[in-house]
């Protein structure tokens, strides 16, 4: 019996060890080879991947968490028509690199303004969702002479609880590992569930290509960590730059739905408390993938935003 315990109990530890060694490898994560779209650029050690279109004023979108590039498809094609469109995966996200990153507010900061300057970006426009808005946040409380304004597409503004989950796959040494195993066996089937309930509104969206596409790229496991450790740290970040919110002097929009995360919904109607010169826009019957479930209106927001960058520029200059 003694015998047979200690076997169960090597066999346990060599598995858990294995799981950490895979956790640390490449094993399970896609190829950079593989993306159908977008060009690389190294930015300190980290392989980037991003898509640029169009030409005029620049527009730089930031994804949330976890996400990709192709969260912006529905419209990029239309603010391309009258604009340059930048559209990246963020540190640990998709196809770039995470291998000298932390998973903080400020990395993503840092990596906007060395992309901003890379890429010679002029009078940007920021637009970030979910957590590219926190991003967003963070870059308007830093602000950035080479930033125009910002758009914030429901974001987390003030401290969120992340799920224990995300707190066992954040671990020291054994979170990657966890990551791993979530990687073979869960990841997938949650991801595609969690899609097909909060796209509801919009099933013509969810083809086999959209679903694939996005739980390969999201149930790598380096994404499955990215996102664990965003969402631990994601407290720390917001409580940093929260009180400096008053401070911001650019032009801010906030664009959220009604029937997303009551405590983000909330943090977004304190901003504009704090900042009355905040402009927040409350879309009816639609959840956090705004970009996705009410395109047409988002889209009608940022040409409205635009427009009015336009003429504000344009009476400062005549002043």
């Amino acid at each position: 019996m003694k015998k047979s315990l200690k076997m169960l109990a090597i066999i346990f530890l060599l598995i858990v060890v294995s799981l950490i060694l895979l956790g640390y490898s490449e094993v399970g994560n896609l190829d950079t080879v593989t993306a159908k779209n977008g060009t690389f650029i190294n930015i300190n050690k980290e392989k980037i991947r991003y898509i640029q279109k169009g030409e005029g004023q620049d527009i730089l979108l930031i994804h949330g968490t976890p996400g990709c590039l192709e969260d912006w498809d529905l419209i990029t094609d239309h603010l391309s028509k009258n604009y340059r469109v930048t559209a990246f995966d963020r540190l640990g996200n998709s196809f770039t690199s995470s291998n000298n990153y932390n998973y903080t507010l400020e990395e993503n900061s840092a990596l906007v303004h060395q992309l901003i300057d890379r890429l010679e970006l002029k009078n940007v426009v920021v637009i970030g969702h979910s957590f590219g808005g926190s991003t967003t946040a963070q870059l308007a409380v830093e602000d950035n002479l080479k930033i125009d304004s910002f758009i914030m597409v429901a974001p987390p503004l003030y401290g969120i609880n992340p799920d224990i989950l995300y707190k066992v796959a954040s671990t020291p040494v054994i979170g990657k590992g966890f990551a791993f195993l979530m990687h073979l066996t869960k990841a997938k089937g949650v991801i595609r569930e969690s899609y097909k309930k909060s796209m509801v509104s919009k099933p013509e969206l969810l083809t086999n290509e959209f679903l694939n596409f996005r739980t390969d790229v999201l149930s790598q496991p380096k994404v499955l960590y990215t996102t664990s450790k965003e969402r631990t740290q994601y407290n720390e970040g917001l409580d940093k730059i929260s009180p400096q919110y008053n401070e911001i002097i650019k032009k801010v929009t906030i664009i959220v739905g009604d029937s997303d995360y009551q405590n983000l919904m909330d943090g977004c109607d304190k901003f504009k408390k704090v900042r009355p010169q905040t402009t927040l826009h409350i879309l009816k019957n639609t959840g956090h993938f705004i970009q996705m479930q009410n395109t047409e209106m988002l889209l009608n927001l940022i040409d409205g935003h635009l427009e009015t960058r336009k003429i504000e520029r344009n009476d400062g200059a005549e002043n």
